[in-house]
């Protein structure tokens, strides 16, 4: 500590001049407006949810025919297994993409939950007089 700082606080930490620089004092409502937004803040992540959703409905798209029988010449059996693979593999495509954006959207929500967490901390540090 210096002796030039006009702000000590109670713990040992030095507050600076704002001009300084390194620290800014921040009113106690903005800091809980603050805190309030970041643990609301997610980044939603679409970009699988819309790729899965996208499979999920070409996979339904593949199951029409095949529930209404519209192959029904025995030459259209290729047709009919292709559209089997393509209800396989979209389905199964849809479902993992689904699976990893709802991983994702976990991680994105965490992140902010972090950092709202370490904003208590700070908090903790000072003594809170209603």
């Amino acid at each position: 500590m210096t002796a030039d700082s006009p702000y000590q606080v109670s713990q040992g930490y030095e507050v600076l001049p704002p001009k300084s620089g390194k620290a800014y004092p921040i009113p106690c409502d903005e800091w809980k407006f603050l805190k309030d937004k970041i643990s609301k803040a997610t980044h939603e992540p679409w970009l699988f949810h819309t790729l899965g959703a996208a499979l999920i409905g070409m996979s339904l798209s593949a199951f029409l025919p095949i529930v209404t029988d519209a192959f029904q010449l025995p030459t259209q059996q290729r047709a009919h297994d292709i559209t089997w693979m393509v209800l396989i593999v979209s389905a199964v495509c849809g479902v993992a993409f689904l699976f990893l954006a709802h991983k994702e959207r976990g991680v994105y929500r965490d992140r902010a939950t972090d950092v709202a967490a370490q904003m208590n901390l700070i908090q903790q540090r000072y003594d809170q007089t209603p």
